[in-house]
């Protein structure tokens, strides 16, 4: 638990000192939609900070009881963040403290990869296990606890439309479109 909250402190302080970030709660440039910070994301704040080491403790249990589970969970959490890295640089993906312009990512955002990663190889794995009936038992019922208190905080966000597509209300020019590739390549703020 404590390492959970140290590691989400880590991407909080990388997002705090990124000065290439868009400033929290601005409107996305050619839309009527906020670019958000980490704190703005219930999975991020809540889920992650809850949900997430209730899921751990399964895993933890699992990997206890047999190493081999954290080797089968490698592959999924190496998927699992690439699978996310590609879906948040796409050009539909509305831009974010982690993915702050199409195609781009911060540090904040890498940070982010690899904890995405562990945390669906670990959620991944202990259902397998809750399915194959090696999970049971109060460790079963925490991190089916975690699992549900997640999912909750993944409806809030689809309710919030914090993980809307981004949709392009205002059509941007070719002109501004070589005015902002310029900005962006001689601004040295």
């Amino acid at each position: 638990m404590v390492a959970n909250v140290a590691y989400i402190g880590v991407i909080l302080l990388a997002q705090a000192v990124d000065k290439n970030l868009s400033a929290h709660h601005s409107v996305i440039k050619g839309t009527n939609q906020k670019f958000l910070y980490i704190q703005d994301f219930y999975t991020m704040t809540y889920g992650d900070l809850v949900g997430v080491p209730f899921i751990v403790v399964a895993f933890v249990h699992l990997a206890v009881q047999d190493i081999t589970n954290v080797w089968w969970g490698l592959p999924v959490v190496v998927v699992s963040a690439l699978g996310f890295l590609k879906m948040c640089l796409g050009k539909d993906h509305k831009p974010d403290y982690g993915f702050p312009d199409i195609g781009k990512i911060s540090l904040a955002g890498i940070l982010h990869l690899f904890y995405f990663g562990i945390g669906i190889g670990a959620s991944a794995m202990s259902v397998w296990a809750f399915f194959a009936g090696d999970l049971w038992g109060p460790v079963m019922w925490v991190a089916l606890g975690g699992g549900a208190f997640y999912i909750g905080c993944f409806i809030l966000e689809i309710w919030s439309g914090n993980f809307d597509p981004l949709k392009r209300e205002v059509p941007i020019t070719e002109e501004e479109i070589i005015k902002e590739t310029f900005d962006e390549t001689f601004d040295r703020r």
